[in-house]
Formats: structure tokens, sequence, C-alpha cells
């Protein structure tokens, strides 16, 4: 007897001791909870070129980060899945359910990257036609399907706020403008839209992983980026080894100065990349993207090529009509200008910027069979020309 009342005795002390490790582990409801809300949170795709924007989980949410210093800019969205509470302070952060319902764009670019992640049906109203391109926005306009917003100065809040959409998807570039300060007044919620001030082309188009987090399309845009990242950095390799880097100049003489508007600081970036040296680089752009006339002028004579010059300039005759100066530079005398209005929407714009920017791999391909034509020599251009004159010279 005695020895079964020590058996009882040393299994009741080792419960006891199970109980007391269970006790004192920490494996308690709530850290039982935060360990399954971890191990919810899916992957999160790496933010790896932008700068302007993160990604990151806090409290199971999705949190989304937008910042640019040279802007004042930083702002923070917390998004919340429908099956989510709402968090108890958001701590001045745009607090959304998502995926959104209902959207407004201003440029093509973003209809575009909207487009790729399936959530085209979201947008319920665009800037315009001026800067979109894409021929069913402009159909869904004519039917009154889309409605107008107007962007920048000629915002109209008062179509915005009919709309009430969930999130207003606004540009912010070098232009100074009023156009946030009144949408908080009115209540609306801005998506502040900062790829265009990128300095790496894949920083540009990794957006698409900021728009997907609003839309529940983390791993779509993630696998889409990968896909054009492969491609675009196997072309960079083409041009590693090049020590040859023809000089080459963007835009265009506009009232006076230099502007190279569409030539921003991932289209430099993609021009070292293309194995080219770009003459305006490091020259400290005034007002955003404007040179003197006089540096300009002096560049575009050393430059062995000219590249994005006005958008509507199909051939040397029309651009030496713009400017008679034009033909004192190299590139104009050698034929070497390319203009990147060569795939065009019904309307006349430019598929560069909406369409191509989401694929920055295929314009790469472009400069560089420009600038090293040996290198991709069955390379067929996509989104640039060759200028020439209309007659046989």
């Amino acid at each position: 007897m005695r020895g079964l009342s020590g058996q009882r005795s040393g299994a009741a002390c080792l419960w006891l001791l199970i109980a007391a490790a269970l006790l004192f582990s920490g494996c308690n409801p709530s850290q039982e909870h935060g360990a399954r809300e971890r191990s919810a949170e899916p992957e999160q795709p790496e933010v790896v070129y932008a700068r302007k924007f993160s990604l990151g989980w806090q409290s199971g949410y999705r949190v989304v980060r937008v910042m640019s210093p040279d802007h004042s800019l930083e702002h923070t969205y917390i998004l919340v899945p429908e099956h989510m509470p709402l968090p108890n302070n958001s701590d001045g952060a745009t607090v959304l359910r998502i995926p959104l319902k209902s959207v407004t764009c201003e440029n093509g670019f973003q209809v575009s990257l909207l487009d790729m992640l399936g959530a085209f049906g979201a947008i319920s109203g665009v800037s315009g036609k001026t800067r979109i391109g894409h021929e069913q926005v402009h159909a869904k306009i004519d039917s009154g399907a889309l409605a107008v917003t107007g962007f920048m100065r000629r915002m109209n809040m008062e179509t915005l706020l009919k709309l009430d959409p969930d999130l207003a998807f606004v540009n912010v570039s070098s232009v100074s403008s009023d156009v946030f300060e009144k949408m908080s007044a009115y209540g609306l919620s801005t998506g502040y839209f900062c790829a265009s001030i990128e300095e790496h082309p894949l920083g540009t188009l990794e957006w698409i992983k900021f728009m997907g987090a609003f839309f529940q399309q983390d791993s779509l845009a993630a696998a889409l980026f990968r896909e054009r990242e492969q491609a675009y950095l196997e072309l960079q390799q083409k041009t590693a080894n090049r020590e040859e880097k023809p000089a080459v100049i963007a835009g265009y003489s506009r009232k006076g100065a230099w502007s190279t508007m569409g030539s921003s600081r991932w289209f430099a970036t993609m021009l070292d990349h293309a194995g080219a040296s770009y003459l305006y680089e490091g020259l400290g752009l005034e007002r955003g993207h404007i040179l003197s006339n006089e540096v300009a002028m002096n560049a575009g004579i050393r430059a062995g090529f000219w590249v994005n010059t006005h958008f509507r300039v199909r051939d040397l005759d029309a651009l030496l009509g713009m400017d008679r100066r034009y033909g004192l530079f190299t590139s104009v005398r050698q034929k070497t200008v390319y203009n990147n209005n060569h795939s065009c929407f019904s309307n006349g714009r430019s598929r560069f910027w909406d369409v191509g920017m989401t694929e920055p791999h295929v314009i790469l391909a472009d400069l560089i069979s420009i600038f090293h034509p040996d290198l991709l020599p069955d390379h067929d251009l996509v989104y640039y020309h060759r200028l020439l004159y209309n007659d046989a010279r």
C-alpha cells in the first residue's frame, strides 16, 4: 500500500510540476491569439526599389505608408478586411475597408495598374481624357458610366463629393498644388500616388504592390512585378560591361526655357541602365523639370542622341518647325532623334506613359537597341521610333 501511495504521490507531484510549467511558460490565451494572428498574416511582398511607400502589418491589419520628404508628405493607411473589427485607435491614419469598392484615378498609369490587378471595375471616376488614353475609359466617359473629376487645380470637388469614392488616387509630382488641402477640407480620402517621382524604373513599377494592398491582391501584384523585374535585370546586364556610353539629351525648348517634363528621375536612371550618358544629369533642375535654354542647347550640340522630345512631333520637319536652332544639334544632323510616341491610343496619346511604365523592360529594350543596336539586333522598337524628314533627305 505504501508503494501505491508513493506512486500516487509521485504522479500528483508530476502533474503539479506540469501545471506550474504551463502557468509560467507564457502559454496564456492572449499570447496564443497573437501567435495565431501572426501566422495568419500572408507573406508580405518586399518593397525593394520604391522609396516613397512601404508595406507592413500591425495588430493583424495591413499598413501602407507613403512618404515624400520633398513634399512634406507622410501618411499612413490602415487596411481592414471586411471580417475584422475596426482598430480602436488610428492615430491620424486613414482607415479603409478592403477590398475598396470605389476609387477615382488621375492618370493612365493608375488605370493600367488597376486593370492588371483585375480591379478596373472599381474605378468610378477619372480626371478626364487628357491624361488617360485607354479607349475603354473614353467609351465609359462618353456613355456617362465614368464621372470626370478634373485634376490638380481644376479638380471638381462637387463631382468628387457626389461620387464619394473610398479613395481618390492623386498624383504627387514636382508641380505644387493645394489640391490635397482641399480634399482634406472636404473630408475626402486621398490616395497619395508618388510613382512618377521614384528614382528607379522598377521602383515606379513597384507601385503595383501599393495598389494591390488596397484590393487584397498582394500575391498577384508581387507575381506580376517579379516577372517584369527579372526581364529588366537581365536586359540591364547586357550593358554592364560597355565602357562607351553615348551622350543623350531629353526634352524640348518651351517658352524660353528647356522642359524635361516626362524625363523624370526614374527615366534618367533607365538611360544609365541602357548604357547612355544623360547630359542633364546632376544639373539641378529648376522648378521640377526646367533647365535654362542656354545650358540645354549647349548640351544638345554635343549629344549624339536625343529622346523624348515634344509629344506631338513625329518627324524632323515638325521638330525644326518648332525651333530652327535644333538644326545645330548633332542628333538632328545625324538623324538620331527618337521620340516615345511610336505606339499611341486612338486619341493620339502615347501609350508610353499609360502602358509602357507597367513594362519598363520593354522600354529598356527599346533604349538599348537605340544606343547599342549590336546588343539586341533582332529587337523591333515598341514605344520609340526614329524621326526622319518627310522627303528623301
